[in-house]
This record gives C-alpha cells, structure tokens and sequence, in this order.
C-alpha cells in the first residue's frame, strides 16, 4: 500500500468526547514515526456533542476521518471504522485509553512486517491518583491481566483487549468482531478466539502502552461491569462451547477457591476477588438465552 498511511487508528465513541479530546491529542503528539497514519473515530449515538465537535475540529500529525452511526455498540462501531482503513494494520484503540508517546511506532515494530496481532499495555494513568481498588484490578486483575507475559511473545485470546490492539485490516475484515455483541464486554475475547482457531498468532508488545483514565475508588462499580462480562459470557459460549470451561466452568470453581482462601486468611483484595468473580457468575447464570439466529 505505497504512499498510503502506515496504521490506520479505529477509535469507538460514545457520549465521552472530553476523554476522546486527550486520545486524539496524544495521537497528534506521536513520534518515531516516518510515514503518516490517519485517525477513524466513529461516533456511536453520541448525545454531548461529539459529531458537531469532530467536523470543527483540525489535527496536524494526522488525517482524521469521522463515521456518525446510531448507537449500536462498540463491535459495529470498530467494524464500520476498520471498512473506511487504508492502511493494511489497524491499531484499535478506546476513547479512555490515551496512547503514549511512541505507541503506533511500538506497535510498528513488535510487528515487523509480519502478518500477527499485537496486544500492547493498558496502564492506568500516572499522572492521576491510583487507588488500592484499581491496583487490585490491573494490571494483574480481573479488568487488565499482563502477568506472565513477555515482550515479543505469545498472548493468549482470553488476555487479549480491542483498546490497544493492532493487526492486519484483512484479519479484521475476513473475522469481523460479532455484532450481537453490543456492550463492551467479551466481544475481542470472542474476536481473539476465532483468530486463534485460524492459527493467527497475538504477540504482546510490551513498549506499546497506553493509559486507561478511569478512576475506580470503590470496588461496587465494577461489580456490575462484572455482572455484564457474565451475561455475554453466555453468547460466547453459545457461539462456541469449547470456552464453556474457561468463561464459565473456571471462574465459578475459582469462586469457591476465593471462598476458602478467605475464610483462611482475611484480606481486602481477597473479599475484592471473590466478590468480582460470584458477581460474573451471576450475570452468567440469570443472563438470557443467546439468539444465534440474529446475524452478526
């Protein structure tokens, strides 16, 4: 694709367009790149003014394309942006989660040429107050998992995340995300399975971080993100029982080994665990009965 752009850079919205201001603005601060990138930011049912502010407004480092859409979540809306991409990588990224400097050059290199998916880091922001809950969820917890990953090596689907991830536009377009998936929760899980039973390989890229601003001061919150991660748990085993052991049968049994090792010996993040994990199990045993006769 000579003389296009390098990466093309997919980012869902909705409804956060301060948050998205600092993404994009970090995007025009990007460095160690030699080629230009373009920047698809597709806004999904936006009430606060993002579409009006997207035609207004002029970046230097980059081309910015902008999709209007009804709201329909976050998979359509990543797939309505990778279908307008020229470059043959896409880099995905999440209206919180505001890239670092070398980004799309780190995802460049851990790519090298080569037809893989690169997962890159999720950190929580430095610049902002760091609460015990969010040292608890990330990034060895239940919301960002990177423990025991190594640069250049492999990522397993379950670790992969659609907010800081790269991978050629064809792989994107031949295995979709599924649109019945219309929260954000579970759909890149699902994605990074259906490559992984392609032999398409996600290698993590250790200097490709971003920062995740989003303040967690108390655990409650994403009790009930937990709750949503469980009741789409049931389409994705729906759509593929081999995970019933991994996105259902192994986070109940882990309940019961949380229950024990906190009747064993008290700590707060051990209450923190255990409550996360009934609150999955929960939305996975009273979600509803998965509709595959809906396309994706």
């Amino acid at each position: 694709m000579s003389g296009g752009p390098c990466l093309s850079v997919v980012v869902p919205t909705r409804d956060r367009r301060r948050l998205l201001e600092q993404t994009l603005a970090a995007l025009d601060r990007q460095r160690e790149l030699t080629d230009p990138f373009e920047v698809i930011v597709v806004d999904d049912g936006s009430a606060d003014g993002t579409a009006d502010w997207l035609q207004l407004v002029q970046f230097g480092g980059f081309a910015l394309q902008q999709v209007t859409t009804r709201a329909g979540g976050p998979a359509r809306a990543r797939n309505l942006g990778i279908r307008r991409a020229a470059a043959a990588r896409v880099l995905l990224l999440g209206d919180d989660t505001v890239p670092s400097r070398e980004l799309l050059a780190a995802h460049l290199r851990a790519a090298a040429g080569r037809d893989v998916a690169v997962q890159g880091r999720i950190d929580w922001d430095p610049s902002r107050p760091i609460t015990e809950v969010m040292r608890f969820l990330a990034p060895a917890g239940p919301q960002f998992w990177f423990t025991g990953l190594f640069d250049g090596g492999p990522t397993p689907f379950s670790a992969v995340l659609a907010s800081n991830l790269s991978a050629p536009t064809r792989w994107f377009r031949e295995e979709p995300f599924d649109e019945r998936f219309t929260d954000a929760c579970l759909e890149d899980t699902e994605l990074a399975w259906r490559w992984q039973a392609r032999g398409w390989a996600t290698i993590y890229g250790e200097a490709a971080v971003c920062w995740h601003r989003h303040h967690y001061d108390r655990i409650e919150p994403f009790l009930e993100r937990q709750r949503r991660a469980g009741r789409w748990a049931r389409l994705a085993v729906a759509l593929h029982p081999a995970l019933r052991w991994r996105l259902a049968l192994q986070p109940i049994a882990f309940s019961a080994v949380s229950a024990l090792r906190l009747v064993l010996r008290w700590r707060r993040r051990d209450a923190w665990d255990l409550r996360c994990r009934v609150a999955f199990a929960r939305g996975y045993l009273a979600g509803p009965r998965p509709r595959l006769d809906v396309a994706g």
